[in-house]
Order: C-alpha cells, then structure tokens, then sequence
C-alpha cells in the first residue's frame, strides 16, 4: 500500500508546484516523495529548490546535509552542514555530520574540533570517543587514543573494538602487559577476532 501512495503523492505535490513554483512547502514535500521513491538526484535537485526559494529554511538544510552525507559527497554536506549550524549553532546531529565528514576527507584536526562540540552537549556520546579514538590512533596520539577509547569501555565495557585498539595503543608505547590484557580482553569478547589474536601472538612470541 505504501509503495502504491508513493506516486500518487508525488502527483499531487508535482501539480501544486505546478500551479505555484514558489510554494515553499510543497516543493519540500515533493523532495521528500522524490527521497521515499529512491529518486535521490530528483530529491536533492528539488529540495536545493527549496533553500534557494527560503535559505532560512532548517529541516530541508538538515535533509541536503544527511543526503550529500549519505550519497558521499562530504564536500557538500560540510557546505549545507554548515548552513544547518548557522541557524541552529547547537545541533549535535550537525556537529556530529561535519565532524564525519571532516574524517572521511582525512581532515582530522577539524574532525576533532566538530567532535569536540558533540562532547560539550554530551559529554559521553560512547560513538564519538569511539570516533575520537580512531583519529587520535591515525596521527599516532597514543596517550590520547588511550583516553577516548578508555571511555567507550568504561560505559560499554563489552565493545571489543574498543579493547582491541586500546591493546593497539599500549603496544606502541611499550606497555606490554597491559597491550595483553586488552587484546585477551577483545578476544574474550569475540572468539572470532583473529586480529587481537595475532597481536597476541606477537607479543608473546
């Protein structure tokens, strides 16, 4: 029955438009239907319409952000991420978008600096220490690394991951036992990590 509604509704906000190309709201509506029917060209094309017939407009910024995102366009989801805060300064789902963004662009201080504004809301958001982690971990911050990840396990003590790249970090620093006791721990928690498991090995050859 949904997809049967689909392009009906589409239709119908495909005819108002029609009748009045600056109606805001339907346009946006359209870009939706556009979204919901797998047409994503057709629905971004329709709701970038929309922000330039009202650049004040939050959710349909919010939408472009989360489908350039989404699409891989990280360019472009910075760009209309960045309209999404000057409206809302707060928005830790915004934040949170850059902040990815900036990571999958190799970006890494301003990923940081984004993350950092997710913390100041929520403190222990567990997917941006884990996020904090990993960058921290690229540019060899291990004392860092060691902090972001200590904080995932001490409110999910059972995320294996994050086990695994503490025992990461233990190692380059030399600090062999407790790099053992966070690879155990990672292999505990998931026997099929072979990962922890050669690092074990590693370090007790």
């Amino acid at each position: 029955m949904q997809c049967e509604m689909v392009p009906k509704t589409l239709e119908v906000y495909r005819k108002t438009v029609e009748l009045n190309p600056e109606n805001v709201e339907a346009r946006y509506q359209l870009a939706l239907g556009y979204h919901q029917a797998r047409q994503v060209k057709e629905a971004i094309a329709e709701m970038q319409r929309v922000v330039i017939l009202d650049p004040k407009y939050l959710a349909a910024h919010c939408q472009l952000s989360l489908w350039y995102y989404g699409r891989c366009m990280f360019h472009a989801a910075i760009e209309a991420t960045k309209k999404v805060l000057v409206l809302d300064p707060t928005n830790p789902w915004a934040n949170y978008r850059i902040a990815r963004s900036y990571f999958h662009l190799g970006k890494l201080d301003l990923a940081i600096q984004s993350f950092g504004r997710v913390l100041d809301a929520d403190p222990t958001h567990i997917i941006v220490h884990y996020d904090l982690g990993l960058i921290y971990e690229r540019k060899q911050m291990w004392h860092d690394a060691i902090r972001e990840f200590s904080q995932v396990v001490s409110e999910n003590p059972e995320d294996a991951s994050s086990h695994f790249h503490l025992g990461l970090a233990y190692k380059r620093l030399g600090i062999r036992d407790l790099a053992i006791g966070a690879f155990m721990t990672a292999l505990n928690l998931n026997g099929e990590d072979n990962a922890s498991l050669e690092q074990l090995h590693a370090l007790q050859e």
